[in-house]
């Protein structure tokens, strides 16, 4: 982000002044730069405001470049003299320096001095190339060469490696000094934090859910002593993806310390592989090892409530035929015969389609070694018998051997298997639309023309209810004030005249309905509403006047702070509505514990004008009502009198006319509603 900078002293930019004069005048090349900022402060830039007449020729640039420092120079960093800049400006003294620069278009020895004035840096330079070199210099050019070569070399070396890091397929980052500064986070590791600013920040302010669980103190053994510490299948609990709920993950991770040239530990190598999947599958199966073995006696009767009662097929296999034993329902659907026609038979004979697959060398293979085989949506082609027609599906299958107690060898297997074929088939669905789907333009024409009549249904819709309902209402408040006038004063006693008000309100209420119903229906025909160049402040201080009463009523104060000349290319009707709908709003839903503190801000950015409205009241509870806060006759404080249009309005016009609305609030503080309209 490039910070916004006043501009330079008359002085100094004043083609007749004295300080031009001596800058056209000099010998020496004269450099006057500012500096960019980024969001913290920090210089990461320089850009060029002028360049005295020797220093156009040194350089070769115009009086007034383009492009930034780092631009024309991005080997600067590297030699030095970015640094040096950088730190003649935040000192404020002159700094000196000379500099051999073989790079970036330039040869030449330079003569530095920097010193900061005001909000510029300016820079005078000498160059030594029309001068006699002396061996010195000569020597020095030379020792310069190599060592920028081996700088070079180095850097190519470093950014190889660096790719290498951040293209690893499993998450690293790179941990310096004693508080494990995050050095480097690669993109699988981003990938677990997504909305995380974790570079740049000790490890324990960029995951701070990991501290008890011994990570911390793992790094720090490492930094201390320079022993590698690995952590097979480490139980991590972190908020993954940035939910905002704290999840379970295991991970083989290592730690590794790193050192400088002189063999110093400098930080820790923190890479790590996800084996959440292999570990709750093995929990899984060791789970169901330690019930088989612990009901051993009571097996059939426990099969038989398990496979009545699991929401999985369940199989279970017996000897190098694998007869089917048993099975359940599940079983029986998916296979499509009956479990009473199968048991005691093959299963590769009994199961129309299922041999040929390469399940039978996995069955026997599990037999031959014992160990269990987890299968994740693995396609198995059957030829159901209920149906006739060959069927292929996706299941997530575990195969788990059985044991006989007392035998090493398993006599059986258990399969237990789940069907994802709509999972499957709806994920790849997904991924070709994303890959092929293309939309013709007839069919583009047909939806635009159905919902052009979908809105003007709706647009007849809304004028017929309004302009219908607008009869009624006045016959009703006719009949009510005829009411009144009849209604001797004997029968305007006890709750009468307050029943007469409610009324009234309530009529009232219907009328200002129906005319946000009109308005509502105008909205809709407002795709690209004519939009004139609006000065703003004038439109801002006409709804403070109109807010007169209610600033009285309420003791508010209201600050506007609108730079002079500052225009809005908008509505101006519907400029005036977005203003006082949020004026009003700040001042409706106050806070009864304070005085009303409202301010009103604008500013332009590249693409946008910005109208920011920011008050002390309610606030608003964003995580329970985001969605409702611009929904139509929808109202997040019911206390206050409105029909919840208002907001609504505001954001179909802002919309319509290319636009956009933010709001941020934290409950019992404040909210505050951003406005962009481009410009």
């Amino acid at each position: 982000m490039t910070a916004a900078a006043a501009a330079p002293p008359a002085d100094v930019l004043d083609p007749t002044g004295f300080s031009s004069l001596l800058l056209n005048l000099s010998v020496s090349g004269v450099l006057l730069m500012r500096p960019r900022y980024e969001a913290h402060g920090e210089i990461v830039d320089f850009d060029g405001v002028r360049l005295n007449p020797a220093a156009q020729q040194m350089l070769r640039l115009p009086e007034c470049p383009a492009e930034s420092f780092l631009t024309l120079y991005p080997t600067a960093p590297a030699v030095g003299v970015f640094d040096f800049y950088r730190e003649a400006f935040r000192s404020g003294t002159v700094a000196r320096r000379q500099n051999l620069y073989q790079l970036d278009g330039l040869d030449g020895y330079y003569l530095l001095v920097a010193q900061r004035y005001q909000d510029l840096l300016v820079v005078s330079f000498t160059d030594t190339n029309d001068q006699p070199r002396s061996a010195v210099e000569e020597a020095l050019r030379q020792s310069q060469a190599r060592e920028q070569a081996a700088l070079a070399e180095a850097e190519h070396q470093r950014q190889q490696l660096y790719q290498v890091l951040m293209q690893l397929p499993m998450p690293l980052m790179l941990l310096q000094g004693p508080t494990h500064v995050v050095e480097l986070v690669n993109a699988q590791c981003q990938r677990l934090f997504p909305q995380r600013q974790i570079a740049g920040r000790p490890m324990r302010e960029g995951l701070p859910e990991l501290a008890g669980q011994g990570f911390f103190e793992v790094l720090d053994h490492v930094y201390q002593t320079g022993e590698p510490v690995q952590l097979p299948e480490a139980e991590s609990w972190a908020d993954f993806g940035d939910t905002g709920q704290v999840q379970r993950r295991y991970y083989n991770s290592w730690f590794l310390p790193f050192r400088d040239g002189q063999g110093q530990i400098m930080g820790v190598l923190n890479p790590g592989f996800d084996v959440t999947e292999q570990v709750l599958a093995r929990q899984q199966v060791e789970q169901l090892n330690q019930e088989l073995e612990a009901r051993v006696q009571a097996r059939t009767r426990a099969l038989q409530t398990l496979f009545a009662q699991a929401p999985m097929a369940l199989v279970v296999l017996r000897g190098p035929q694998f007869l089917i034993e048993q099975a359940n329902a599940q079983a029986e659907h998916i296979w499509g015969v009956a479990v009473a026609d199968v048991l005691g038979r093959p299963h590769f004979e009994a199961i129309p389609g299922s041999a040929g697959q390469g399940f039978e060398e996995m069955l026997t293979g599990i037999l031959a070694t014992g160990e269990a085989v987890v299968l994740r949506e693995v396609l198995i082609k059957l030829a159901r018998a209920h149906t006739g027609q060959p069927s292929d599906g996706y299941y997530n299958v575990i195969f788990k051997p059985l044991f006989d107690e007392g035998q090493p060898q398993p006599s059986g297997i258990v399969v237990m298997w789940t069907e994802t074929t709509d999972q499957v088939l709806a994920r790849q669905q997904v991924q070709k639309l994303n890959e092929e789907l293309t939309v013709t333009n007839e069919e583009l024409h047909a939806s635009n023309r159905q919902l052009t009549r979908t809105n003007v249904d709706l647009d007849n819709f809304i004028y017929t209810a309004s302009h219908d309902l607008k009869a009624p209402i006045t016959n009703i408040e006719g009949l009510l004030l005829a009411l009144e006038h009849e209604l001797p004063a004997a029968a305007r006693t006890g709750d009468v005249p307050l029943m007469l008000t409610l009324m009234q309100d309530a009529v009232d209420r219907f009328r200002r309905t129906i005319t946000h119903l009109t308005d509502l229906s105008r909205l809709q025909k407002e795709h690209n509403p004519a939009s004139d160049v609006v000065a703003l402040a004038p439109v801002v201080e006409a709804v403070r006047l109109d807010l007169t009463p209610l600033l009285a009523q309420t003791q508010g104060a209201l600050r506007v702070d609108v730079p002079e000349g500052l225009t809005v290319t908008f509505a101006e009707k519907n400029l005036r509505s977005v203003v006082y709908n949020l004026l009003s709003n700040a001042l409706k839903y106050r806070h009864p514990d304070r005085v009303p503190d409202v301010q009103l801000r604008s500013w332009l950015t590249d693409d946008y004008a910005v109208l920011e409205v920011q008050d002390n009241g309610l606030g608003l509870d964003l995580a329970r009502g985001q969605e409702k806060l611009f929904a139509m006759f929808q109202r997040l404080h019911t206390h206050v009198e409105g029909t919840g249009v208002g907001l609504y309005m505001v954001k179909r016009m802002v919309e319509n006319a290319g636009g956009r609305i933010e709001v941020t609030s934290e409950l019992g503080q404040g909210s505050t509603f951003r406005v962009y309209f481009p410009r």
